[in-house]
């Protein structure tokens, strides 16, 4: 707060200095040296009117008329020993002025201050910027972001359907570590956006912090549908590896895990966490075969699942296809769910192109391409970048496709999606 009363102080003293020389300035002091002037003068010519009288050139009669007017034009002006005394109390009435202002200015200024302004939202402003400038200024921040939560609780009661405000105050309620009612916030956010891979991760995020920073349960159910819809999303696959980590899954942590290592070359720290999470799934996962094989020879292993896919564009769809947009090529099971064993995702001007799903593009253990003997392979442009088809997407395919031993499979987008 001291720094709001020195500037206060600061701008004070300078209106007083620019009022005090209007003040003290010797008002009349123009006039004085007028009048002072004038009395030359008068004499000058009183002198030249008895001159002119003695030599004859005027009468007594016309000396005393001249006389008599060069006295009324002197009566007109101030006499200079009237004058002093006035100057003088001129000059005390400025001073009394300026120290009036002095006085009373400050006292005003602090009267009206203290009656209308806000002293408290000043103090508050100068502690955190003290509580800042000593390196503390947690508490101030808390209160911010409690006073946005307060703000956007009260927009969302007016409000229930705005999905940004949801998302706001489910990031505030994670920053103050209130992880139940932020997983609350995201799930009212989910049901007004859908499946979207970033809502789904920060419901998980907050959902598993809750429980103790376990990714089991719901949390776990989360980010395996976030990395079904984005499967090339580096928190989408960070956390999936946890979850199959955790779940003693450890083979489909490790193809999470180093799908994503690529993608963190820029960020050594986390690469740096990243590797000793492979790591260890590495040396659990060896324990884990070693004890499950109870001892016996190991089988030499099977041939690796992998389907060879060349996907083309028909020539009538060109002129519908933006270069930008998505292209997924994947492939399904042909009966039960229909999320992808196997996925690859690229763009629309890449085509003509051949690409190779397997075992290492898996959404989820039990659901990967070397579980099935045949599949249904497909390609699909989406026009809204979504993985999931809609209205006016251009598609192909091909089924039933067997897994093992099958040749290039040839796919031509030919359809449009009703």
């Amino acid at each position: 707060m001291m720094l709001f009363w020195i500037i206060t102080a600061a701008m004070i003293l300078v209106a007083l200095l620019i009022l005090a020389p209007t003040l003290l300035r010797k008002r009349g002091a123009d006039d004085l040296d007028r009048d002072r002037q004038n009395l030359v003068i008068a004499r000058e010519r009183l002198n030249e009117l008895k001159s002119e009288r003695d030599s004859g050139v005027l009468d007594e009669a016309q000396y005393q008329q001249a006389r008599l007017e060069l006295e009324q034009v002197l009566l007109d002006d101030i006499d200079e020993q009237q004058e002093a005394p006035a100057l003088q109390a001129s000059r005390r009435s400025g001073r009394l002025a300026l120290a009036a202002l002095l006085l009373l200015v400050p006292l005003l200024t602090l009267g009206l201050y203290y009656r209308l302004g806000h002293p408290e939202l000043t103090a508050s402003v100068d502690s955190q910027v003290a509580a800042h400038a000593a390196g503390t200024g947690d508490s101030g921040g808390a209160r911010s972001v409690e006073a946005m939560m307060n703000s956007l609780v009260e927009r969302l009661k007016k409000n229930p359907q705005d999905a940004e405000g949801w998302f706001l105050l489910g990031r505030s309620l994670m920053v103050v570590k209130e992880y139940g009612k932020a997983a609350i916030a995201f799930e009212n956010l989910h049901r007004l956006t859908g499946d979207q891979a970033s809502v789904l991760l920060a419901w998980a995020d907050a959902a598993a912090m809750a429980q103790g920073g376990a990714l089991t349960g719901k949390p776990a159910e989360l980010v395996r549908k976030a990395v079904a819809l984005a499967p090339d999303d580096a928190t989408a696959l960070w956390l999936a590896g946890m979850v199959e980590a955790q779940a003693e899954n450890y083979d489909q942590a490790l193809a999470y895990w180093e799908r994503l290592q690529p993608m963190l070359k820029d960020d050594p720290e986390s690469s740096r966490r990243l590797a000793g999470m492979i790591a260890t799934a590495r040396e659990k996962g060896g324990v884990s075969q070693a004890a499950a094989a109870g001892g016996e020879t190991p089988q030499p292993a099977a041939a690796p699942a992998s389907i060879r896919v060349r996907v083309s564009l028909a020539p009538a769809l060109r002129d519908q296809v933006d270069g930008d947009q998505r292209l997924f090529v994947f492939a399904t099971a042909l009966q039960g769910p229909k999320m992808p064993l196997a996925a690859a995702r690229l763009q629309a001007k890449d085509l003509p192109v051949e690409v190779t799903l397997d075992d290492s593009s898996a959404m989820m253990p039990a659901m990967r391409l070397s579980n099935f003997e045949q599949v249904k392979v497909g390609a699909r442009i989406s026009r809204s970048g979504n993985p999931i088809a809609s209205s006016g997407d251009l598609t192909g395919s091909v089924s039933p496709v067997k897994v093992q031993g099958a040749g290039p499979i040839e796919i031509v987008i030919d359809r449009v999606v009703p």
